[in-house]
């Protein structure tokens, strides 16, 4: 197992540059014409041009296409399509009190539509918990069945009941969410209303950071990596949406989604789902969607899937083609 890869993928094709075509006379002397007489200027030791250029200097000229440039303007590009197609969305639906906050990125693209905002994670939270929970034993091999089942449950069945037996039974509870923030390094993530571990601010890029950690060997070694793609690969049905929504058949996905009523819009809903996009190829996908305001949680889902589909297609496609 390796960390995540940094994408390769082909930027743009670059413009070729034109072969440079020189025609050169015949020329027959005859008699005893001087080369001025023939119209020759200049001594036969100078450079000849075109096809003899040094191509060292073709390779500095503009001609070719500067690719810090090119990736700049490929990535201002792209993050002009996603906010123009979140706002449009949110438009379209003309509820005030909705939000949505999307950071995706693919190791060549990093794209985020209010991707500082702090918005409450619901249970996507858990995903922090289960970081914690495999950094608390030495090797997986020591983590007992009955607490690896707490582990299963909190993942794949969203339970929270098997989430406070972990936090609180073997973990330091709220401490342990404070350190949590700090090992991952979720600078804009902080605990919420009186701590309770589904009321935890964060932010779209804060939760793309938190996908790195806990699925891609670095904080985790590799076997704790392998335990955290196996559960959040294989979640409930009742589970089955979210950012999967943006897969390709065939994709593998690993994820996890959130949901809850919030008081702070107006009792309606917050419908989260992070997740890694074909987590097994070399160009993995991570996206993370945060969104609230939603009257009912299909709606919410609705609203989530969408953005995951958009999302997807904007980072496949060539803004310069």
């Amino acid at each position: 197992m390796t960390s995540k890869p940094k994408a390769t993928r082909r930027l743009w094709p670059y413009v070729a540059v034109p072969a440079l075509t020189v025609l050169i006379a015949a020329i027959i002397y005859v008699g005893d014409f001087s080369a001025e007489d023939v119209g020759l200027g200049g001594s036969s030791d100078e450079a000849l041009p075109g096809s003899q250029v040094d191509q060292s200097e073709l390779a500095d000229s503009d001609i070719q296409p500067d690719p810090a440039e090119q990736h700049a303007a490929a990535q201002e590009q792209l993050q002009n399509m996603l906010d123009e197609a979140v706002e449009q969305r949110l438009a379209e639906i003309g509820d005030e009190n909705l939000y949505a906050s999307v950071a995706v990125s693919d190791g060549e693209f990093e794209l985020a539509h209010n991707g500082d905002e702090q918005y409450a994670t619901a249970s996507t939270v858990k995903v922090e918990i289960l970081g914690m929970f495999l950094l608390d034993y030495e090797s997986v091999h020591d983590i007992p069945d009955w607490a690896l089942a707490d582990a299963e449950k909190m993942i794949k069945e969203s339970d929270n009941d098997a989430t406070n037996n972990i936090l609180f039974g073997i973990l330091d509870g709220h401490a342990t969410m404070r350190e949590a923030h700090e090992i991952f390094d979720l600078t804009g993530t902080e605990p919420g209303e009186g701590e309770r571990w589904g009321m935890t601010r964060t932010t779209a890029v804060d939760q793309l950071t938190l996908l790195e950690g806990v699925l891609f060997e670095g904080v985790l070694g590799v076997e704790q990596v392998e335990l955290a793609r196996e559960i959040m690969s294989d979640l409930a049905e009742f589970q089955n949406w979210g950012v999967v929504a943006g897969a390709q058949e065939g994709e593998t996905v690993w994820m996890k989604n959130g949901w809850d009523t919030r008081d702070e819009v107006g009792g309606e809903w917050v419908v989260n789902s992070i997740g890694v996009i074909a987590g097994d190829t070399e160009h993995p996908i991570s996206l993370s969607i945060l969104t609230g305001g939603s009257p009912s949680l299909d709606e919410g889902i609705a609203l989530v899937e969408e953005l995951a589909e958009l999302t997807r297609e904007i980072l496949d496609t060539d803004p310069l083609a």
